[in-house]
């Protein structure tokens, strides 16, 4: 899901709705950019972003554009530069046709916050790296800091977890609500942790079909909700808050639906 932030900047959060279940409550939201027009410094006012990831927490970084839906090319590009048109716009690379059914790095989350995370998140997930060739499977999660200022001033900390890609894995629906499940799991995990922002896991470069992610994220959202930490004190309602931050009103209207009819 591209970010409208771009043109859309001035534009705030808009809470759609709040479903309380129990002890914990699922809002889903609509905002230009989960990533820079969200956060802390919003009426959304959540601490921590989940972030769909790669197994190597290496961001989009490695490639100049990337096919949606994958799957993630073999070989990196040996140099920017090859290829060059006149205006100074790459037409091929790693035999892929730039245009439609690419993405690139501003395109996506993951893209966004590797950007904004600058050096300090880079150098965290190198740090990562270092004792794991791929530090978040899919399916799994792993939490670091939000990196430099540019995005701390948004989120105190990043949980990165790992989609699949659609189109080639064997079981994707099941693996996606695996990354919502270790996602939310970890985010919590801090008694302090009141509200957690979330995107609509897999319906961008993964290529989930927008009905399919939609569908799954309000199965694990009402999993999530009904899975009760018994720390939590008695009779209080919406404790922790799962933040949904989608891009358009008809997803945020379709996601609530769907979390309606499976909380009945």
């Amino acid at each position: 899901m591209t970010s409208k932030a771009f043109f859309k900047s001035s534009i705030a959060p808009k809470l759609v709705q709040r479903v309380d279940m129990g002890r914990k409550a699922v809002e889903v939201w609509t905002t230009t950019c989960i990533v820079s027009n969200f956060g802390e410094k919003t009426d959304a006012n959540c601490s921590i972003l989940i972030n769909p990831s790669n197994p190597e927490l290496s961001g989009v970084s490695n490639f100049p554009y990337f096919p949606k839906g994958g799957p993630v090319p073999r070989d990196k590009p040996r140099s920017m530069h090859k290829d060059w048109q006149p205006l100074g716009f790459v037409s091929t690379w790693g035999g892929m046709e730039v245009g439609t059914g690419m993405m690139f790095p501003v395109s996506v989350v993951d893209g966004l916050v590797h950007q904004m995370g600058g050096w300090k998140l880079q150098a965290e997930c190198a740090w990562l790296r270092l004792t794991k060739t791929e530090p978040c499977p899919i399916g799994s999660a792993v939490a670091t800091t939000a990196g430099n200022d540019r995005l701390a001033a948004h989120y105190r900390s990043v949980i990165h977890t790992t989609p699949p890609f659609y189109d080639h894995s064997d079981s994707p629906k099941v693996s996606l609500r695996q990354c919502y499940k270790s996602a939310t799991e970890l985010a919590f995990a801090d008694s302090s942790i009141a509200r957690v922002a979330v995107p609509l896991l897999g319906s961008g470069a993964r290529g989930f079909p927008m009905a399919v992610a939609i569908d799954v994220a309000a199965e694990a959202s009402v999993e999530w909700a009904r899975c009760v930490n018994d720390s939590m004190d008695d009779g209080v309602i919406g404790e922790k808050t799962l933040v949904f931050g989608l891009l358009e009103d008809s997803y945020a209207e379709q996601l609530l639906e769907h979390i309606e009819r499976l909380r009945t």
